[in-house]
């Protein structure tokens, strides 16, 4: 009977990867900047956590951020694999509707680059702050929990990470 009750309390992979691509796509994205290969991560991703989802069996709570350690795990070893380090693609705002404008679509674009300019600039650790926040959508906590901080010193970190851009983003106007 407590092995029932143990299956209960994980729920089917199939869920957890609908309830979570979206925003572990959106976080590669934000790393990587080149959708196909952020693509091919998230891939990877859910990759690793189907093989290792029955051996870990995340409760309901833990498993957002047990997959986005994955991830970030997942986007490390992309960088090794290039060589080289990729900047911040952040796609602000969650939904994925185009522009009702030609207009609206070129200041969305041009807003876009500025901000992956300003990204660029910023030390790893900031992108990934950003990141996690901002394109995967995590609460402060959960961004502690991935890198391994306090929620207060992750809510902190996130808030300097954004002045930083926007300063960056003020010197560029």
């Amino acid at each position: 009977m407590t092995g029932a009750r143990l299956d209960d309390a994980v729920r089917p992979f199939d869920e957890v990867y609908r309830d979570h691509a979206d925003a572990v796509y959106r976080f590669c994205l934000s790393q990587l900047r080149d959708p196909d290969v952020a693509e091919d991560v998230t891939g990877d991703v859910f990759a690793a956590a189907f093989a290792a989802y029955g051996r870990v069996r995340p409760d309901a709570v833990g498993v957002r951020t047990w997959l986005f350690r994955i991830a970030r795990n997942a986007v490390i070893d992309q960088y090794r694999r290039d060589g080289r380090r990729r900047s911040l693609l952040a796609r602000l705002g969650r939904d994925r509707e185009f522009p009702d404008s030609v207009e609206e679509n070129v200041q969305q674009r041009f807003d876009l680059a500025s901000i992956c300019t300003a990204m660029e600039t910023l030390r790893e650790r900031d992108r990934q702050l950003v990141g996690l926040r901002v394109a995967g959508g995590l609460t402060f906590a959960e961004v502690g929990q991935v890198l391994g901080m306090r929620e207060s010193a992750a809510k902190m970190a996130t808030h300097r990470a954004l002045e930083r851009v926007r300063s960056r983003l003020r010197e560029m106007a």
